[in-house]
């Protein structure tokens, strides 16, 4: 895997976004606070964004994103609507997306909200994302990182990931994953976005406005997407969301070993690379609340 970021300022970003969409030309293009963690974003005017993935592994997610996206323009929350592609060339070398900018804030920096009017908003919103039609060509991937595959497919990263983790209690991670493993059965291949957590939800006047970043949606295993409940909730907004969206208690469990496997394989990589890891951290406290 390749990790070197491909370098991108506002001014390479504005001629790469003239050259592609010439109607353009003239709009302001800059880079906002918040940064994508696997995509260089910027704001073109007030209405749009440019999305660049920065790195080889997120090479595909810009194509994956602007064909599932319409998809999705009926959900009970709002998604970014497609403006356009540009392909990879000499000057870019992956394809990236011009996308509507939504209004609202990310969760993770603004103020705290109802959880509890947030657990009903996400159950409703899943549900939604559940009820369209399964495509097999966006089965899960390498190119959506496995989002929706079995958990199986997770144990190798998990168990390196863990072992670079000294200070994480091992026993009771490698407890859970057995656990989350066992409760692994075949099921009907759904819709997934793969990455709902408060970076990828804006929210505006205290309730959830948008989810964004749906660059590893796919096609699989659900339980995929209840990670939420622990990059999210606390114990009482997490019963409420179980309760929502109807989880029995096989496909909790499944979603607990992705919220653990998703917050181990990328703890490391956050710690050596200094980037933010609170989520993370948070997840593994409250999986240990419940499952300790």
């Amino acid at each position: 895997m390749d990790d070197t970021a491909v370098k991108l300022d506002e001014g390479r970003a504005a001629r790469l976004i003239a050259a592609r969409f010439p109607e353009l030309v003239g709009e302001p293009v800059h880079a906002p606070t918040a940064k994508g963690t696997d995509n260089h974003i910027f704001r073109i005017g007030n209405d749009l964004c440019a999305r660049f993935p920065k790195v080889a592994w997120a090479a595909g997610t810009a194509r994956r994103e602007a064909a599932a996206l319409p998809r999705f323009a009926d959900a009970p929350l709002p998604v970014p609507a497609v403006y356009g592609l540009g392909e990879a060339d000499g000057d870019y070398p992956h394809a990236w997306s011009v996308l509507s900018w939504l209004p609202g804030t990310p969760l993770e920096d603004s103020a705290p909200g109802d959880t509890i009017t947030f657990a009903h908003q996400l159950a409703e919103f899943f549900g939604f994302v559940r009820s369209i039609s399964p495509d097999p060509a966006f089965r899960f991937s390498a190119e959506n990182n496995g989002r929706g595959a079995p958990l199986a497919v997770r144990t190798p990263a998990f168990e390196a990931a863990l072992a670079r983790l000294p200070e994480l209690d091992a026993g009771f991670a490698q407890r859970l994953w057995a656990d989350a493993l066992k409760a692994e059965h075949p099921a009907s291949a759904v819709w997934l976005h793969g990455d709902v957590h408060p970076g990828n939800l804006l929210v505006e006047d205290g309730r959830l406005c948008g989810v964004i970043d749906w660059g590893l949606c796919g096609v699989g295993n659900g339980a995929c997407d209840l990670l939420t409940a622990w990059a999210m909730f606390d114990r009482d907004a997490r019963d409420v969301f179980r309760a929502a969206i109807g989880a029995s208690e096989a496909e909790w469990m499944r979603g607990a070993g992705w919220a653990l496997s998703m917050a181990v394989i990328y703890l490391p990589y956050a710690y050596e690379n200094g980037l933010r890891s609170d989520m993370s951290e948070r997840m593994i406290a409250r999986l240990m609340e419940e499952f300790a």
